[in-house]
């Protein structure tokens, strides 16, 4: 079992590459973006940055590829939400089973619920996850 709730370190082993605190908080706390400007500067490959941070919850902003996701882990102490922005997802959630989400569907994995995330389909997938600032990842 691994235990980690670095931010970069999660998104590193989570396939995107170029993940630095620098990228990363760039965007924290703007009082307005948009998905089109960030792209404008990252691009169309796998990046993250965080949207909102503060002592109650986070935001980070997600993009990959088809085949890239995360590993199966679960939060001990926080749920975690997800808004998906575009592009198709495969949900895996320990209990409930798997679905394909697509872009407008909300999911709510509660704490202590093992769970993967894969965007699917044809195109890049983009997706904003809200939970606890620096939440706990625990893999399996």
């Amino acid at each position: 079992m691994k235990i980690d709730s670095d931010v970069v370190s999660v998104l590193k082993d989570d396939g995107i590459k170029d993940a630095s605190w620098k990228q990363i908080k760039k965007y924290e706390n703007i009082n307005s973006i948009n998905l089109e400007e960030i792209r404008a500067e990252l691009g169309m490959g796998s990046w993250a940055v965080r949207i909102a941070f503060n002592k109650r919850f986070g935001g980070v902003v997600i993009q990959q590829h088809p085949g890239e996701g995360n590993r199966e882990h679960y939060h001990p102490d926080a749920d975690e939400n997800w808004v998906v922005m575009e592009g198709e997802w495969e949900w895996w959630i320990d209990g409930l089973g798997t679905k394909i989400v697509k872009q407008n569907d909300i999911i709510v994995v509660p704490k202590q619920t093992l769970h993967k995330i894969t965007c699917v389909g044809k195109s890049v997938g983009v997706r904003y996850a809200i939970t606890k600032p620096d939440v706990e990842h625990i893999y399996k």
